[in-house]
């Protein structure tokens, strides 16, 4: 199908930092057919959209979250994340099931559609249950099934000196080759709109064996890696105590960073590290909202990027906002920073688009509105008295914008999103089955918390 964005403001960060207004873009097969000022007169669409008054941006890229842990919402947001943590979470995540894991998946991706969102960078338990929601909603997903170093029948617990892991190498064993099965399966499905990886959990949850064994299978099967990287401060206090380094320095004496990194969070690292994700090519996923709501110190993210490391957005659990993440990036790293010109509008946006696109090594096919690549894109209608008067649209965006300007979403070319309504799914079953999984979820919580486990 041949579809025509005609008269709308286009920036396609792409190299040469260009702007239309005015502009159009076509689209043919699933694939961006041109982007100029003009239309091509051989062009022949099966539908014109007029863009007039609308800013049309590449699809944004969230390079990480778990989109199940919609699930959990209203359980975690004002207590102690570390603590309960160790204590309570992956306890309560023992009690899950696929089909729960499902329907929060897919409340999860039409929520990331809405918010303008084309790509999720999930890592998650039942990661099967994801990939076919991704399959179906018609978003991308760049998916890893999450591994631990123990079961999540014997959690770590936290004891008197510290926390103990449990660690179990035959059932991270078992999880690993899960994983990596789940990566051979699913590589490439959806129309070639599934990306798979291997997910480790974190660097303290799991040892240095295990990791080991990670790097070695990752590079066998030439799979990248996804996973917590120097999340917490207790994370970075257990490896030094364990290894005497840092958690980035730990993966690259392992051997875990020969293959291509993600790395979200990326809090409590010092400047040998930072050179050290510079010099693997390491990509970090800036994740600022969840942080804060933790009482998480900022990721150094103005040093990161100095250094050439490149740095997308991700939004973590229970939301999907990436455009207020963007925001809430540019003033909590320039209350960091003390610069009230730290990134600028257009570096902000490239971090939700071709820079998270590089995060995930995908860059040759979305991030940017080119010929050629991907037709990955998001349509935000800026005539709202709140991003009204425009003079500078992505400021306008940026600053003052949010998801009811999102007008319509396309995923290889096709309409999956417009005017407030999915194109594929249900909506209003998927609150209804979200709402019953919850349930379900919470009953089990209930009866876990009353035998005091």
């Amino acid at each position: 199908m041949r579809i025509l964005l005609a008269g709308g403001t286009i920036c396609p960060f792409d190299r040469s930092h260009r702007f239309i207004p005015h502009g159009y873009l076509g689209i043919e097969d699933g694939r961006i057919a041109f982007v100029s000022k003009e239309s091509p007169e051989d062009f022949e669409p099966d539908r014109v959209i007029d863009c007039q008054g609308d800013l049309i941006l590449p699809g944004f890229v969230n390079c990480h979250t778990h989109l199940a842990e919609n699930l959990f919402k209203g359980l975690m947001e004002e207590v102690n994340f570390e603590g309960l943590f160790y204590t309570t979470l992956f306890r309560w995540e023992s009690l899950l099931d696929p089909e729960m894991v499902y329907w929060g998946s897919m409340a999860g991706a039409l929520d990331a559609l809405r918010c303008g969102v084309t790509t999720v960078a999930d890592m998650y338990h039942y990661a099967t249950a994801t990939a076919e929601v991704v399959s179906e909603v018609g978003i991308r997903g760049y998916i890893g099934q999450k591994i631990l170093g123990f079961s999540l029948e014997r959690p770590p617990r936290q004891v008197e000196h510290g926390i103990d892991y449990n660690f179990d190498f035959s059932a991270f064993s078992t999880q690993l080759d899960a994983a990596v099965e789940f990566a051979r399966k699913w590589a490439g499905k959806a129309n070639g709109r599934i990306t798979t990886c291997i997910a480790p959990h974190a660097t303290n949850t799991l040892n240095r064996e295990m990791f080991a064994a990670i790097a070695e299978r990752a590079a066998a099967e030439g799979l990248s890696i996804h996973l917590h990287l120097a999340q917490m401060e207790s994370e970075r206090e257990t490896i030094q105590a364990r290894e005497g380094m840092g958690c980035v320095a730990f993966l690259e004496d392992v051997g875990l960073l020969d293959q291509p990194v993600l790395g979200a969070h990326a809090i409590f690292i010092d400047e040998e590290e930072i050179e050290i994700l510079h010099r693997n090519n390491v990509s970090v996923a800036h994740n600022p909202v969840p942080n804060a709501r933790d009482a998480a110190v900022v990721a150094p993210i103005d040093r990161m990027r100095d250094a050439g490391v490149t740095v997308g957005l991700g939004t973590d659990a229970f939301e999907m906002n990436l455009l207020n993440t963007a925001r809430f990036a540019v003033l909590i790293n320039r209350v960091r920073t003390g610069r009230p010109d730290y990134l600028p509008a257009y570096d902000a946006l490239a971090m939700a688009t071709i820079e998270g696109a590089k995060a995930l090594g995908l860059e040759q096919e979305i991030g940017s509105l080119e010929a050629g690549k991907k037709a990955d894109i998001t349509v935000f209608d800026m005539s709202r008295f709140n991003t009204q008067p425009l003079r500078a649209p992505l400021k306008e965006l940026l600053y003052y914008g949010d998801v009811g300007n999102v007008r319509m979403v396309f995923v290889d070319g096709e309409v999956v999103f417009e005017q407030g309504r999915f194109v594929r799914v249900d909506a209003e079953r998927v609150r209804q089955e979200l709402q019953r999984a919850s349930d379900r979820l919470r009953a089990r919580i209930d009866a876990f918390m009353r035998r005091g486990e």
